[in-house]
């Protein structure tokens, strides 16, 4: 058991316009409403669950879930512009948005098998409200693109799986139990992506991610959220060559990600080292006669780098990410006349 049976329907009513200023500056904006219920089901376990360690007495068939009924409602907008100049693009959004909790976060009692962790809703849960804020700087030139990706998130009641030090011991073998939870919630960052065209055949690219979180209320007060994805950056090395006519669109290329270790974060979770990872790819469009074939070859963390994930729920049990990958590709398109 982890959720119990329930209905759930939900209906929605949005317009949206933009309007061209000039030919450099497109404003856009949007309204909508939502209406949501849920319904659940009570649930009691089949069979006799005996007494805890240390208690007396024959056991019972335990309720693990009661009837609830909720109802949820909200009204949310954006408004945006895109202004775009001969080198430079800018985009700017800002907005509310409003997310109903599901059934698991209102009512689970049970182990998540696919997460190896038990998970306990909140049937108290509000609707999830936030407001957002984004900014895309663009520019290019013959040899260079630059875009920047900045973002700020309130939310004034955040709903997030809170880990705990309990662990339970009657349906698992003493998976950690999780809590469904809500807490005001700051959280910026910004995404950069870097290329450079070295010439004709080669090309290089940099990647980088930074999120930032933190709990403004809450038991966990002055915490970032768990499962908070640590800073990481790639850095990418392409040739294209010109390979005549029966190879078309070959490449060869390498890159190099690093990842930071992650010491930001919510007790009980543990920090988790950083990791670098080298992948190689290559490929090719081969001609032949009528017929084409699509040829690639990928090796994945290529020195079998041993790493844990720490947005993954795998590192609850210390279960590394895949090593060493090889992954041969071929894909043969046709038509059915």
């Amino acid at each position: 058991f982890l959720v119990p049976a329930f209905k759930q329907s939900a209906v929605g009513l949005f317009v949206y316009d933009k309007y061209r200023v000039s030919d450099r500056l497109l404003l856009h904006g949007a309204l909508r409403y939502d209406y949501a219920r849920i319904s659940m089901y009570k649930y009691t376990d089949w069979f006799v669950s005996g007494p805890a360690e240390g208690e007396t007495g024959n056991g019972e068939q335990l309720k693990r879930a009661a009837d609830l009924q909720r109802n949820f409602n909200s009204l949310v907008w954006s408004a945006g512009l895109n202004y775009n100049l001969d080198q430079f693009a800018i985009k700017a959004n800002i907005g509310k948005s409003f997310r109903m909790p599901i059934a698991k976060e209102l009512g689970a009692n049970g182990v998540n098998y696919h997460y190896f962790s038990y998970e306990r809703g909140n049937a108290d849960l509000s609707p999830e409200q936030s407001y957002q804020a984004d900014l895309s700087l663009s520019w290019t030139s013959p040899r260079w693109s630059l875009q920047l990706s900045p973002f700020y998130n309130y939310f004034a009641n955040y709903i997030y799986l809170n880990p705990t030090a309990e662990h339970d011991y009657f349906y698992g073998a003493g998976n950690q139990v999780f809590k469904y939870a809500q807490s005001e919630v700051m959280r910026y960052g910004a995404e950069v992506t870097l290329k450079y065209k070295i010439s004709n055949a080669f090309s290089t690219e940099f990647l980088g991610e930074y999120l930032y979180a933190k709990q403004l209320s809450g038991a966990k007060k002055g915490y970032t959220l768990p499962f908070s994805p640590p800073a990481s950056g790639l850095i990418n090395l392409t040739w294209s060559p010109k390979t005549g006519t029966k190879l078309t669109d070959s490449y060869l290329s390498a890159d190099y990600r690093l990842v930071t270790a992650q010491s930001n974060i919510v007790p009980p979770e543990k920090k988790t080292a950083g990791y670098g990872l080298v992948n190689l790819q290559a490929g090719t469009r081969l001609q032949l006669g009528q017929q084409v074939l699509m040829l690639s070859l990928q090796a994945q963390n290529l020195l079998d780098t041993r790493y844990l994930n720490h947005t993954s729920f795998y590192r609850l049990i210390e279960l590394p990410e895949q090593g060493r990958n090889i992954v041969l590709s071929l894909q043969i398109p046709f038509k059915i006349r």
